[in-house]
């Protein structure tokens, strides 16, 4: 293009979109000799406003030896470098890889600012139809451009922008026969921590402190933990120690079996009369069993249950079955059972009014129930618990009546 005598243009093309231009001047030195057309600063705008109101001047060389003409070489400010400027890769902070996209941004360098923008700043969803989820911005990198037109007055700056998601691992818990996960959230330090409105920075410091508390286990079995990537990010980790469901308690019952001894248990004591051949009678009690005792293997369960807070019935096994004898004697017969469940009894009789012997008596003997009156469908027979995890540990030890043949 040939404006002028003195100006001649040659435009290219630095990215995709044709507003980007990027082109030189050739002008006149006996026009710059002048007060009038003396070299503009670096930044100044071009001279033609309206035909080019976003290019600066941004380098001035020698067009020939003799001097005889210079070059003008004008860039557009890259007002919007968002729809081409991207690629995915992965970012490395602190030795955990994160999902990220980088843009490489031209800026001017009276205009940069560190601060702009900010960490953890959302990255712009620009082109929409390639990203899903959100980006903020976690790295950023200055650099010079490698190109002598631009590097007087633009500088480049990559940012990184890393994918907001939580990172999460299950691992497989055998104590409780369970999987337990583990999320890991990447957060800038003025973040807020979960559940709280102190920034995650504040909280790791104070964390023997007024923060002490929120590094515990919770009631849902969860601990959290946290590590310094570096001076801007952390992970914050929450950990199931225990999984609870969100209950805020778990329990897992194992089958097993055991040996265990069930005593017998009485049905009742009948008293048999025999005739004499000379005469009189004679009593003989015989005892009679509602079930034998049994001693050998049970069907019995292991019960372990995790809670935050220590159990109200810690340690509270259910009483053993406590057999009594029942024993008396008249100067008829004598009764000797022994131990055995069984409920209250009330063994009461005469003697009548012809015992040759002994005169009209009448006689009882009264036994109280025993603390079971019959095998109970299952017993605790072991109960104990224990600090587990940042909570209290319940194991309970259960067995059941073994199916016997009543006798």
């Amino acid at each position: 293009m040939n404006p002028t005598r003195q100006r001649q243009r040659v435009i290219s093309f630095p990215t995709p979109n044709v507003n980007d231009y990027l082109f030189f001047e050739t002008v006149d030195a006996q026009r710059i000799g002048s007060e009038k057309t003396a070299i503009p600063e670096y930044g100044s705008k071009h001279p033609d406003t309206i035909k080019w109101p976003n290019h600066r001047l941004v380098h001035v060389e020698p067009a020939d030896e003799e001097l005889n003409f210079y070059k003008y070489y004008y860039a557009a400010d890259q007002l919007d470098q968002d729809e081409d400027n991207w690629a995915f890769t992965k970012a490395d902070i602190g030795g955990t890889k994160f999902d990220a996209v980088t843009r490489d941004y031209v800026i001017r360098r009276t205009e940069f600012d560190a601060d702009t923008p900010a960490m953890a700043a959302t990255m712009p969803n620009t082109p929409s139809d390639k990203f899903s989820g959100t980006y903020v911005l976690a790295e950023r990198e200055q650099r010079p451009i490698d190109n002598k037109v631009l590097n007087g007055l633009y500088v480049i700056e990559r940012r990184t922008y890393v994918k907001k998601v939580p990172l999460t691992r299950l691992d497989f818990d055998e104590f409780f026969n369970t999987s337990n996960y583990t999320t890991q959230t990447l957060l800038h330090k003025d973040e807020f921590g979960p559940d709280t409105s102190t920034s995650i920075e504040d909280l790791v410091a104070n964390a023997g402190g007024a923060f002490d508390s929120y590094w515990e286990v919770s009631a849902y079995g969860v601990l959290r933990t946290a590590e310094q990537l570096s001076d801007q990010w952390y992970v914050l980790n929450e950990r199931e120690v225990v999984n609870t469901g969100g209950t805020g308690t778990t329990t897992i019952t194992l089958n097993q079996s055991m040996n265990y001894r069930w005593p017998p248990v009485l049905d009742d004591v009948v008293f048999d009369t025999w005739n004499l051949r000379s005469g009189g009678t004679r009593t003989y009690p015989r005892v009679t069993y509602t079930r034998g005792p049994y001693s050998g293997p049970c069907s019995a369960t292991v019960a372990r249950t995790w809670t935050k807070a220590k159990p109200a019935s810690a340690g509270d096994a259910d009483p053993t079955m406590q057999p009594e004898p029942i024993s008396f004697s008249t100067p008829y017969f004598r009764v000797s059972v022994p131990p055995t469940l069984h409920v209250a009894r009330n063994f009461v009789g005469t003697n009548g009014t012809e015992d040759e012997t002994f005169e009209y008596t009448n006689w009882a003997y009264n036994k109280d129930a025993t603390n079971y009156t019959d095998w109970p469908s299952s017993l605790v027979v072991s109960s104990s618990v224990r600090p587990f995890r940042g909570g209290w540990l319940l194991e309970e030890v259960t067995v059941f009546k073994p199916e016997t043949t009543v006798v």
